[in-house]
């Protein structure tokens, strides 16, 4: 079985779940923080005027770390026994937060 980072194939544990969302916000922060400031920093003579394009390699680069923090709750997901349906719980504004420290404390299921 497939059990890569990049994968939804496997399960994992509470420990690595929130160790894989601690890296993955730190990658993207720190890509957001990277591409603002190299397209809006003022010293740079040929590319300091494309603040827009800083702030779409945020958008991009978070993106990509929220799709990979999907599949990482996947794994979460199947380590707790639950179905994949309970993802689009993270598409509820209040609801993801409850439910994400939900998939953080909740016990693996024995098997």
């Amino acid at each position: 079985m497939n059990n890569s980072f990049l994968s939804s194939e496997g399960t994992i544990g509470r420990f690595t779940f929130i160790l894989s969302l601690v890296l993955l916000v730190a990658v993207a922060t720190g890509i957001s923080y990277a591409g603002i400031y190299y397209f809006t920093h003022p010293d740079y003579f040929m590319h300091g005027h494309f603040g827009t394009l800083g702030v779409f390699v945020a958008i991009v680069a978070s993106l990509i770390c929220a799709m990979v923090g999907l599949m990482q709750m996947l794994k979460r997901l199947r380590d707790m026994g639950k179905g994949a349906y309970l993802t689009l719980l993270m598409l509820l504004p209040g609801v993801n937060a409850v439910f994400l420290l939900y998939t953080c404390v909740a016990p693996s299921k024995r098997a």
